[in-house]
């Protein structure tokens, strides 16, 4: 895909490994003395729609093909086309041209990543997508914190200094491969399934 649209790929993932590597030190900084529930091994955001865009989702499937054996690998891609086939139309919905607002489709999109173990950590938590990254750590877009509900009982009534998620997701789109965001299944169905459709 990256070579298809002239996109030097590792460079691409310098710059995502940069920008991540900016969010990661920022919110450490400003949430380190907060005791967030927010840490590797909390899942309580990966059993909702996780989306992202192309480089994010390429940049964590290079994870995959490095650090995981061929049995996880396998299970992944096994649990992505399942999740694509029970979800399809509302995964396709995202892609349509007269498509609704993608928070209506999120909302009813609902399944736990495929790149959640058994015992609930991140199978690419170092090369996890941006909000990802973001859930529970920043300010949404109308000043409250984009988390759960355990961040926001957490932080109720703290004085908190956070970045904004939307913030961040401007400089993540000024990145190639980023225009548009879906959801694993989505991809694991166009590398593995029998998707026509080019991204």
């Amino acid at each position: 895909m990256a070579r298809s649209v002239n996109v030097d790929i590792d460079e691409a993932f310098v710059e995502l490994s940069e920008l991540y590597a900016f969010v990661d030190t920022k919110n450490a900084e400003n949430t380190g003395n907060l005791d967030l529930p927010c840490h590797r091994g909390c899942s309580a955001c990966c059993k909702e729609s996780v989306f992202m865009t192309p480089l994010e989702f390429l940049y964590a499937w290079d994870y995959v093909q490095r650090e995981l054996d061929d049995a996880q690998r396998e299970s992944i891609v096994r649990e992505g086309l399942r999740l694509y086939a029970v979800h399809q139309l509302l995964i396709e919905d995202l892609e349509g041209e007269h498509t609704p607002e993608h928070d209506v489709i999120a909302a009813q999109l609902k399944f736990v990543c495929p790149l959640l173990s058994a015992g609930g950590a991140c199978l690419v938590y170092p090369q996890r997508e941006l909000f990802a990254r973001l859930f529970g750590s920043t300010f949404n877009s109308s000043g409250g914190v984009y988390g759960c509900g355990l961040v926001g009982s957490h932080l109720a009534g703290k004085e908190v200094t956070l970045l904004r998620a939307s913030a961040m997701a401007d400089r993540l789109r000024a990145l190639p491969l980023t225009f548009k965001r879906q959801v694993y299944p989505y991809y694991i169905h166009w590398l593995y399934g029998e998707m026509n459709a080019a991204l």
